[in-house]
């Protein structure tokens, strides 16, 4: 199987790592658009600002034209900030074919068109037939890279399909749960997850680690569960069902890019600088980006206290 993965950041470098060596008898393509990120990767097999330490295989090629793959790729890996998915699959669209399968990695709503990938996607390829899944996971990419023990839940709408995904990711310590479900509503999940890893990072800049923190946790739960509920147009949420647990956990309390946001913050820095300093470092905050989406959305109605209140003060506090 070919495989394309776009995007070379962090995580998806570490995914790049993990896919290469259990298929080591596949072909894999890496596209990046920044030209000093993949000639450092052509050059010396390493990313230029994360894992300095790790060497690629030499089963993955870094291309510079997609046009002269795309129509050889089975299973395109997305791990582009959403906003930019639109525009990148509108310019590749007609070198695609038919049935390939498309994983989106991403956790985040586009706040462009205030839709998911799933969404996005949909609007823009009418004309071919194609698989599409999510891969979520509970890790940070360090841990991929080590070869920590891993657990990932792959969302599907066919068994086949993730039948295939589970025998391309797992490895004894890749785990890969099934999640047979509407993959839209699966994105949404995993993104709002991250409202409220928000609420926890503000209540333990202020009250530290104490017994009060799992109290603001505990207080937050009625009202997420309300976001929910207004998102899908559902009355009834199985929240457990959507294993949101474990990534939230791992969000709130690792040492994930989220996570250090607010450490700058502690630092009394203003949201404007964090901001610059995660560029700087070329990270993103996946939670702000979801955090102006939600917004918008509740900032005129009479419940949602406190999700509002997050808003207020961390959108505007520049």
């Amino acid at each position: 199987m070919k495989t394309l993965i776009i995007w070379v950041g962090a995580f998806w470098f570490a995914i790049l790592k993990h896919l290469s060596e259990k298929n080591n008898n596949d072909v894999f393509y890496a596209y990046e658009k920044n030209d000093l990120v993949i000639n450092y990767l052509k050059n010396f097999r390493k990313h230029p600002y994360f894992f300095d330490w790790f060497k690629l295989w030499e089963n993955i090629l870094f291309v510079d034209k997609l046009e002269e793959i795309l129509p050889n790729i089975d299973l395109l890996i997305l791990a582009l900030p959403c906003q930019l998915v639109p525009p990148f699959i509108e310019s590749i669209k007609w070198y695609l074919k038919p049935w390939l399968t498309i994983l989106n990695l991403a956790k985040w709503i586009n706040n462009k068109t205030l839709n998911t990938i799933w969404d996005d996607l949909n609007n823009i390829l009418t004309w071919i037939s194609y698989n599409y899944a999510v891969l979520s996971w509970w890790m940070i990419a360090e841990d991929v890279v080590k070869w920590n023990i891993i657990w990932a839940s792959v969302w599907v709408e066919s068994e086949a399909l993730w039948n295939m995904l589970k025998s391309y990711f797992e490895t004894p310590k890749f785990k890969v749960s099934l999640w047979l479900w509407n993959v839209k509503n699966a994105e949404l999940a995993w993104a709002l997850k991250n409202i409220f890893a928000i609420f926890s990072w503000y209540n333990e800049w202020f009250w530290s680690w104490s017994s009060s923190l799992w109290y603001f946790f505990c207080q937050y739960y009625k009202e997420f569960k309300k976001l929910f509920i207004l998102l899908w147009w559902s009355d009834s949420i199985e929240f457990e069902r959507f294993a949101i647990w474990w990534d939230l956990i791992a969000t709130c309390f690792w040492n994930s890019r989220n996570r250090y946001f607010w450490r700058l913050i502690w630092e009394w820095r203003t949201t404007k600088e964090t901001l610059d300093i995660l560029a700087s470092e070329k990270k993103m905050a996946e939670w702000y980006e979801t955090l102006k989406w939600v917004y918008e959305i509740i900032k005129d109605r009479d419940d949602f206290s406190i999700t509002k209140e997050l808003g207020k003060k961390i959108l505007f506090s520049n």
